[in-house]
């Protein structure tokens, strides 16, 4: 995390082998090529009741302690027969179409169409599947079941967890439940069935509008931009989809280009933003990673008039035992807060492994959670989320007893499954329980490095029209402009076009954008960094248009201001 960033905070993973060290097929799981339809879950209808939820459409910031929701008793058997052929050619082709297969449960079957699901999940030996009951026909008054291998985490339970956590906050995310699945009358293993995002969900967490627009993120593309690179998918529309989607644009709008002053109040008026924050803490705590990858969803309740992000994809979560790990690896606990913004290092971590895995790869991050964490009002209520969970829930007296919980419920059955490494599976049980107790460590001397934090040179003065910025040393010690980086692209920074000048304490700079080069528009974006790192942000402003004559303005607390 940048130090100097005061007024904002106040892998390509080699899969060379999964828990069973068969080889895991894609020797690079980042690099996995897109489908032709970009690897989207297409068509959804109605969904169903799972283990592990509570009702969350519009959830309130003083509702009950966070609980964790009861946990199954027993793992339902499913059962699939899938002809050999089509299983080949599954092998052969991960990116085949659905095939027609029969479910079997209690003795029912029903008829259905499968396919491989995930992206370097299709290249695992143990996999993961999409099952459709088709139009008329049910299953647990679901039309679609995602039974995910949860292959490259040999705890089997770090997503679990982190759905949980959503639940116990009363964020609306999928519920999910552990099953045992036969394939062609054997067992092939345990599963996490995950709740469909579909109208199905809508109405079993208590939205308003059970005909809600439910948009999910493009392939590559969970950042919340208004625009797209070359191998980033579009956003696919769910629901809905012969209307217009006009409330998309307009949303991705107020979130990149609402003027500072006004964001807390534009964001409460259109997301459901306890929620959203309760989320955001979530990834915090677990350490979630790969975002950019997960897919996720913004569900606009036409009723409510409000959004909701419903997260996707928590198998990257820190917390988890990668397939890579050897006996006696040490949780990764030291993810800089916050995950998946501007001042993420991990960022750079992942720019540096995809750069040249995409043509046109730029840093990825989200804006709405980097507007979140640079406007000390939303920072103030993430932190306080934060530290809400791991009063509640996310802490060692809670947590681990539900760790326990959980292993014991599984044991049994994957001492069964074929594809388990069981020296593995003992050594990530203590694992994942390390990682809570670590975890929380970490983010509370994080949270207290925050707070002895001061200021340094900042965005003083941004006058779109005018093209102006003015810097600020706001800090005690001379600072040098030498090496840095003035830019109106937050994911274009290594620049380096300041002039070699030093600030004394309370000294402006004034610079004109256009004799950078770097015009300012109407709306948009404007950042200083430090010229070496993609993320060495050290004062960022997300804009909206201004009046004639005016410009965004630092208070003499930090605050911006329009003058």
């Amino acid at each position: 995390m940048r130090r100097e960033l005061w007024l904002a905070v106040g892998l390509v993973v080699q899969l060379t082998a999964g828990c069973s060290g068969l080889p895991a097929g894609n020797p690079d799981g980042s690099a996995v090529p897109p489908p032709p339809d970009g690897g989207r879950d297409a068509g959804i209808r109605d969904g169903g009741t799972l283990d592990g939820g509570t009702d969350a459409g519009t959830p309130d910031a003083g509702s009950k302690r966070f609980e964790y929701p009861p946990l199954q008793g027993s793992l339902e058997q499913y059962g699939l027969v899938i002809p050999q052929a089509t299983l080949d050619n599954f092998l052969q082709d991960p990116w085949a179409p659905e095939q027609p297969a029969t479910f079997l449960y209690r003795g029912v079957e029903y008829p259905v169409m499968v396919r491989l699901r995930g992206a370097s999940a299709r290249f695992f030996p143990k996999k993961s599947w999409k099952i459709d009951f088709g139009e008329t026909q049910r299953f647990q008054g679901r039309r679609k079941l995602n039974l995910v291998a949860e292959y490259q985490d040999c705890s089997m339970m770090s997503e679990k967890l982190a759905y949980d956590l959503l639940a116990a906050m009363d964020v609306p995310a999928p519920r999910t439940k552990f099953v045992r699945l036969d394939l062609n009358g054997s067992f092939y293993g345990v599963f996490l069935d995950i709740e469909q995002i579909d109208k199905r969900f809508l109405d079993a967490h208590s939205f308003a509008d059970g005909d809600a627009n439910i948009y999910r993120c493009g392939w590559k593309d969970c950042e919340m931009k208004t625009w797209k690179t070359s191998y980033q998918g579009d956003w696919v529309k769910k629901t809905n989809e012969t209307q217009p989607s006009d409330d998309l644009a307009a949303i991705l709008e107020v979130i990149n280009h609402t003027p500072e002053p006004d964001l807390e109040a534009e964001l409460e008026s259109h997301l459901e933003l306890e929620s959203l924050l309760r989320s955001t803490a979530m990834d915090m705590l677990l350490s979630n990673d790969y975002v950019e990858d997960s897919e996720s969803y913004l569900v606009h309740d036409r009723l409510t008039g409000r959004w909701s992000y419903v997260p996707w994809d928590l198998n990257n979560v820190d917390a988890r035992w990668w397939t890579t790990y050897e006996l006696g690896s040490e949780p990764f606990v030291t993810h800089d807060l916050f995950n998946f913004t501007l001042t993420d290092a991990r960022t750079q971590w992942m720019y540096d492994r995809r750069k040249d895995l995409y043509d046109g790869y730029l840093p990825a991050f989200s804006n709405l959670g980097t507007r979140l964490v640079l406007n000390p009002a939303l920072r103030a209520r993430l932190l306080a989320a934060i530290e809400r969970a791991q009063a509640e829930i996310f802490n060692d007296a809670v947590t681990l007893p539900r760790i326990d919980a959980m292993h014991a419920l599984l044991l049994p059955h994957l001492r069964q499954d074929p594809w388990i490494d069981q020296e593995k599976l003992d050594a990530a049980y203590p694992y994942l329980k390390s990682f809570v107790t670590r975890r929380n460590a970490f983010v509370r001397q994080q949270l207290a490095d925050m707070a002895a934090q001061g200021p340094g040179l900042v965005l003083e003065t941004v006058d779109p029209r005018a093209g102006v910025v003015e810097l600020r040393n706001r800090g005690s010690a001379a600072a040098s402009l030498g090496g840095m980086t003035l830019t109106n692209n937050l994911r274009v920074t290594l620049g380096r076009n300041l002039p070699a000048i030093t600030l004394a304490p309370g000294e402006v700079a004034r610079f004109t954008m256009a004799d950078l080069s770097m015009p300012l528009g109407p709306a948009g974006e404007v950042g200083l960094f430090d010229g070496q790192s993609v993320v060495g942000v050290v004062d960022a402003l997300f804009y909206g248009p201004l009046p004639d004559g005016r410009r965004y303005v630092r208070s003499p607390s930090g605050t911006w201001t329009i003058r």
